[in-house]
């Protein structure tokens, strides 16, 4: 009896280790898809948030209204600039590198 005890000590810690590698690794090839998934919902959510905010600031136009210059949520800051070039007018939404830009043609209401 006393021979059998400690051949499966042996193989408890064998498989124990075997146990521990085999987790070890799902863990290694789980974590930078989990990571990458993080940033791609973070990067989608800053541009929702942007065109979110630009349409607020379109209608704030329409209704001639002064815009935001600085608009914080979530711990993010973005720019607001109001374009009024001879050419061009509209509204740009900064935040960091990221930038989007709408033109506004006319706030015309056509009657259908």
């Amino acid at each position: 009896m006393a021979i059998k005890k400690i051949n499966q000590k042996g193989y408890l810690l064998i498989e124990s280790l075997v146990a521990f590698s085999i987790l070890s690794i799902c863990i290694v090839i789980y974590l930078p898809f989990v990571v990458g998934m993080l940033k791609k919902v973070d990067a989608e959510k800053t541009a929702v948030e942007m065109y979110r905010i630009q349409y607020e600031q379109l209608q704030k136009i329409e209704q001639q209204q002064p815009i935001d210059k600085i608009w914080e949520t979530g711990g993010k800051v973005f720019t607001i600039e109001q374009a009024t070039t001879t050419t061009q007018k509209g509204v740009r939404i900064k935040y960091g590198e990221e930038e989007i830009f709408t033109e506004i043609l006319s706030f015309q209401k056509s009657n259908p």
